[in-house]
C-alpha cells in the first residue's frame, strides 16, 4: 500500500488522536511527521501487516511515548485538566455544544490510559481488539479501562449536573 493512502485514510484521525495524547496540536504535527517517516523508512514491513488501522496506530502511540519520555526529560510540564479539556472543545463538533463541552471536561479529569481507550474508541472508531493492539495490553484490559473509563465519565458528568448515582 502507498503511504499517500495510508495519509489520506489515516492521517487526519492520527492527527486528532496524537493531539488529544500529547495534548498540543504542534507536538502532534511533529510526531506524526516521525511517524509517516518511520511508515515510508520500513514499508515492506506493510505488507506483512493484517490490520493496518491497528498496526498505524500503534506506530503513532509508541512515537507519541517516545516523545513523551523525551520531553519529560527536558521538562518537567504536565497538562492539566483544565488544557486538556480545552484541547478537546477545539478538536470536537455536534449538534449539541454544550454537552460536547461538559463530556470533553470530564473526559480530562479520568486517568490517561482510560481516556486513551474511550478516545480511540469513539472518536477514532478503533474496534477493542485494534485498541488492544495498538495498547499493546490484552482485550480485557481494554474492556475494563473502557468499562471504569465510562463509570467515571458518567459519575462526573452526574455530578456536575446535580444527580446523585
Amino acid at each position: 500500500m502507498k503511504i499517500e493512502r495510508i495519509f489520506d485514510s489515516h492521517g487526519d484521525k492520527l492527527f486528532h488522536y496524537l493531539t488529544v495524547k500529547l495534548g498540543s496540536p504542534l507536538e502532534a504535527e511533529d510526531v506524526l511527521q516521525e511517524v509517516f517517516y518511520r511508515l515510508f523508512k520500513y514499508r515492506m514491513r506493510l505488507r506483512l501487516t493484517t490490520n493496518l488501522t491497528a498496526y498505524v496506530f500503534r506506530m503513532a502511540r509508541n512515537e507519541a511515548v517516545n516523545f513523551i519520555k523525551k520531553k519529560r526529560k527536558n521538562s518537567k510540564i504536565q497538562h492539566s485538566a483544565k488544557d486538556l479539556s480545552q484541547l478537546f472543545k477545539e478538536n470536537t463538533e455536534g449538534p449539541d455544544q454544550e454537552l460536547l463541552n461538559q463530556a470533553s471536561e470530564a473526559l480530562a479529569e479520568i486517568p490517561e490510559n482510560q481516556r486513551e481507550v474511550i478516545v480511540l474508541k469513539y472518536f477514532e472508531g478503533l474496534s477493542f481488539k485494534e485498541i488492544a493492539r495498538v495498547c499493546g495490553v490484552s482485550m480485557g484490559t481494554i474492556t475494563s479501562r473502557y468499562r471504569y473509563g465510562m463509570q467515571k465519565l458518567r459519575f462526573i458528568l452526574e455530578d456536575k449536573n446535580g444527580k446523585s448515582t
